[in-house]
């Protein structure tokens, strides 16, 4: 994988970690119920999609080679996100 593969993974992984704590805020208060099987059920299936999706455009950059400090962007977007834009639950 050339550098500019690397990059171009790194970017997308940095932006991706935004689109998941974005998505994230938004089905935590939207899709919040009282039933614990239901939100179990749901959280997996989002899991499931946020991931499948990141894998597939990961595919799509670099023939889908994951390296650990893609991961490390993922994560420092999201906490960058969270940071920036979420403010603090209180129950």
């Amino acid at each position: 994988m050339d550098l500019i593969v690397q990059i171009q993974s790194l970017f997308l992984s940095f932006l991706y970690g935004i689109f998941f704590a974005l998505t994230f805020n938004i089905f935590y208060r939207f899709l919040f119920t009282r039933f614990i099987f239901i939100n179990i059920i749901v959280d997996i299936l989002y899991s499931l999609f946020i991931f499948g999706l990141y894998f597939y455009l990961l595919y799509i950059v670099n023939n889908g080679i994951f390296h650990l400090y893609f991961l490390f962007m993922l994560f420092i977007g999201f906490f960058i996100y969270c940071k920036l834009f979420v403010k603090l639950r209180i129950k």
